[in-house]
């Protein structure tokens, strides 16, 4: 037997088995039948070296092939470097565990710019900005947009290339995003109101200026003009984590031993949602104690509970830039194919002469008939449709709710936003044990494809059914003249009471205080208080309403009211909080399973433009319009706007508690359970086909 013989014989097996793959809704290879090939390769392998060390004879064909066959060999290189210099004490670093640490790290800072600090600082946004909930949405909601143009093409051209060097390249654009996020607050002041106007003198004066903003903005004003740049900002971040997400999934698992990938994929999925948990810890603070210009302003005379305070959102990114641009150096320094991947044998030799010497519009061709045949065998694939649908149910939960947990956290519970960014970031931090607990569950058990779709179902499920738990709300502020009537008032009619006086209070601003009887007013004139607070924290003196209420004299050291609404000793939060820990786990362990029964669920070819597809499904179903239509709920929910304009709202200065947590509930429990019979119908599908699958167990 020759070398040319035995190279023919290889040939036409490897064609034979080909021919003989069965793929049912783009399954994959029987595993045994997958075991065999590669044995019968092995073998035939050792029999063309015994053959070949045997044969005395030189041939000059065998020669120039071998020549050819070592210079494919050599033009793949699996060493860790940049561009030719790879030296050996570099290749310390060439392996998976390496990658997955500064994958888990990339997703730690993309969680922690673009879902943590992000969204905490929405509030202050939409305050200094004059901006309502449903277009503050289109903030978070602009990262899905920018993935959603680019997702299919990075998954599909980019499974070509080195997909390392694509999610280095992604880390460099999120840096850009970052930067772009700062520009808003580095090219326009916040412009707020002076302190109180001490040299009044007249009855319900003393606030005339107090509440800030200074008067409706013009139309067409600064809101607008700087939402379009936080949204292109989102947009360079979603562009720039997409080769994540897609190409850096596949390369783990691609790279990996089958039994670990999903672990693997689980910690980087975990990492972006611990990095929420630290950017809403971060975030809060940050909004809470440092004022939006304390770079500019040395101090301000009042604190976070006055309505011209904005917090400081700006200033988690000015990290995160450093942080992405950092992260893109070790990223690039990774090849195509770690060493042993059995992958890059299959793809060594899989060029030919003829393909490499093909014209620009043939290569075009083939590119594009290939790419919607792939789209094609993905569409018509139950598993895979009903997947990637119900992964974009949960998407509406999970990134609707979590643009404004603050927001409803602080309206909902009186919370400052450090004591909800505490909050929010414990749950999410211990909560994002789920995104590696369902791949632990998968090791542990031994999961097949009916076991993760099965344990997706189950988990949606439990998170619909605890989504109950939002019915423990507490009551509406009592605010009088809307909520509750004045003292001596037979019934609610407006602002205006006769324990005011001569004072005229139509042009005050929204600034709530707390009356000493118990009683939430609109503002200290609204109290009918004539006597400043010495100092920011000091109480108003002087209020008739709360005397007239407290059937006290004016000059009574009780007649007062301290800034920002009453404490109703609302202890609802600890049904809530317990409840949003075991929700959040149930949505985050579904996560995982999802993702490897997607790869599991379609053939090794188009892994990457799966996951694409997914992504982009994922994007213009869930992500995108989940924040925006959990915007509106909130709005409907508002009492009181301010700031509005030329027909604008502006926004919302005091929330219906009631209406906000039936709202929310019933958004919750309705999408969740959507989503749980979209899995146990994947779970039905892959029962019919479960001897189609390769496990990779």
């Amino acid at each position: 037997m020759t070398k040319s013989q035995t190279n023919n014989g290889v040939e036409n097996h490897m064609v034979n088995s080909k021919d003989s793959k069965s793929y049912k809704g783009g399954n994959k290879l029987d595993k045994d039948e997958s075991y065999a090939n590669a044995a019968y390769i092995t073998s035939t392998e050792a029999v063309y070296v015994g053959v070949y060390q045997s044969t005395p004879v030189v041939d000059i064909k065998s020669t120039d092939a071998k020549a050819k066959n070592g210079e494919k060999e050599s033009n793949l290189d699996t060493r860790y470097g940049y561009g030719s210099c790879k030296p050996s004490c570099c290749q310390i670093f060439n392996k998976i565990g390496f990658f997955v640490l500064w994958a888990f790290l990339l997703c730690f800072v993309e969680g922690f710019a673009v879902n943590g600090v992000g969204n905490a600082g929405l509030p202050s946004i939409e305050k200094q900005f004059k901006l309502t909930s449903s277009k503050s949405a289109l903030i978070p909601s602009s990262q899905d947009i920018g993935a959603l143009v680019v997702v299919l093409f990075v998954s599909f051209i980019g499974s070509h290339y080195n997909k390392a060097s694509w999610v280095a390249s992604g880390s460099l654009i999120m840096a850009v995003g970052s930067f772009i996020f700062i520009i808003p607050h580095m090219a326009k002041k916040y412009q707020y109101s002076d302190s109180v106007d001490a040299g009044q003198s007249g009855e319900c004066k003393i606030n005339a200026t107090n509440g800030g903003g200074g008067g409706s903005p013009p139309c067409g004003g600064e809101g607008e003009e700087y939402l379009a740049a936080f949204s292109i900002a989102q947009i360079i971040h979603g562009i720039g984590f997409t080769p994540m997400f897609t190409l850096g999934t596949v390369y783990i698992d691609e790279n990996g031993e089958h039994t670990k990938a999903a672990v693997y994929i689980g910690l980087t999925y975990a990492a972006a949602a611990i990095g929420v948990a630290c950017g809403f810890f971060a975030g809060g603070q940050m909004v809470q104690k440092l004022f939006v210009e304390f770079e500019r302003v040395p101090s301000v005379d009042f604190d976070a509970r006055d309505p011209r305070w904005v917090g400081a959102w700006w200033l988690g990114f000015v990290p995160t830039c450093i942080a992405f641009a950092l992260l893109a150096v070790p990223l690039f320094g990774f090849p195509k194919y770690l060493p042993g991947n059995k992958k890059a044998a299959t793809t060594n030799g899989g060029s030919s002469e003829g393909e490499t010497n093909a014209s620009i519009w043939s290569l075009m061709k083939t590119v594009v008939v290939s790419f919607f045949k792939a789209v094609l065998r993905l569409i018509v694939n139950p598993i895979f449709m009903l997947l990637t649908i119900g992964g974009a149910v949960n998407a509406l939960i999970i990134f609707g709710v979590s643009a404004f947990a603050f927001k409803y956290l602080a309206e909902q519970y009186n919370m400052p936003f450090d004591e909800a960014g505490l909050l929010l970031g414990g749950l999410i931090l211990v909560g994002s044990f789920g995104m590696f607990l369902g791949g632990l569950l998968i090791r542990l058990f031994r999961l097949e494809m009916v076991g993760m779709t099965r344990l997706a179902a189950i988990a949606s499920f439990l998170a619909a059914v605890m989504g109950i738990a939002y019915l423990a709300g507490c009551p509406n502020v009592k605010l009088a003249g809307l909520e509750v009537p004045y003292h001596g008032e037979g019934s609610i009619s407006g602002y205006k009471a006769m324990c005011q006086g001569s004072c005229n209070c139509t042009e005050q601003m929204f600034n709530l205080v707390c009356g000493n009887d118990r009683i939430v007013y609109y503002s200290p004139c609204h109290a009918g208080c004539t006597k400043a607070p010495a100092t920011p924290t000091s109480p108003y003196q002087n209020c008739q309403c709360v005397a007239s209420s407290l059937n006290i004299t004016i000059d009574d050291q009780r007649s007062t009211a301290v800034s920002g609404r009453c404490d109703d000793g609302c202890t609802k939060l600890r049904i809530l909080a317990p409840f949003l820990f075991l929700m959040m786990l149930a949505v985050l362990t579904s996560t995982t399973p999802v993702s490897i029964a997607t790869l599991r669920c379609v053939d090794d070819d188009i892994q990457p433009m799966a996951l694409g597809m997914q992504w982009m499904i994922l994007r213009l179903l869930g992500s995108i319009p989940g924040p925006v239509l959990i915007g509106t709920v909130i709005d409907k929910a508002c009492l009181i706007w301010r700031g509005g304009s030329c027909g604008s709202q502006g926004f919302c200065m005091l929330y219906s508690h009631d209406e906000l947590s039936i709202g929310v509930l019933l958004w919750w429990v309705i999408t969740m359970t959507i989503g749980c019979l979209l899995f146990s119908g994947a779970a039905i599908f892959a029962m019919r086909n479960r001897g189609s699958f390769d496990t990779k167990s």
